[in-house]
């Protein structure tokens, strides 16, 4: 059903519409076009680095994967260090690790997750944990 007016109706619809709106404030916001373009600041802090073309949540992950996980690769001790691996778990609900060691026998060695003490503390980030352990028996190390 196609509704139909007259030029004059919807003028008159339109300066309804108007009057209905709230007003809009004549003074400026105060927020200036330089501070549109600034990148919004992270939840935690944290700083998004990348490194040898490879990308880090934050500084303190890539300092980790370089500073420690890498010198265990290149010694022999670890097959290879998997990144942002995901978890599925019960509900639609996916957990994503930071790192995955895996051994030279090719089994599993960790689940490690690199987080800040206030990240530690995210009751969201604990209930995945507790969902992590409950379902495959995985324990995640935290540095």
């Amino acid at each position: 059903m196609a509704l139909r007016m007259t030029e004059e109706e919807y003028a008159e619809f339109m300066a309804r519409q108007r009057r209905a709106l709230p007003c809009v404030a004549a003074k400026p916001s105060g927020v200036s076009v330089a501070d549109m373009d600034k990148p919004k600041r992270q939840k935690y802090g944290n700083r998004k680095v990348a490194v040898d073309g490879m990308k880090f949540d934050s500084q303190h992950e890539a300092n980790y994967y370089f500073g420690v996980l890498m010198p265990r690769v290149r010694a022999g001790e670890l097959k290879c260090v998997c990144r942002q691996v995901p978890i599925d778990l019960p509900g639609g609900i996916r957990y994503i690790a930071d790192f995955v060691t895996i051994l030279p026998d090719m089994t599993i060695e960790a689940v490690i997750d690199a987080k800040s003490d206030a990240t530690r503390k995210n009751r969201t980030y604990i209930n995945k944990k507790k969902q992590v352990r409950a379902c495959w028996g995985i324990e995640i190390k935290e540095v």
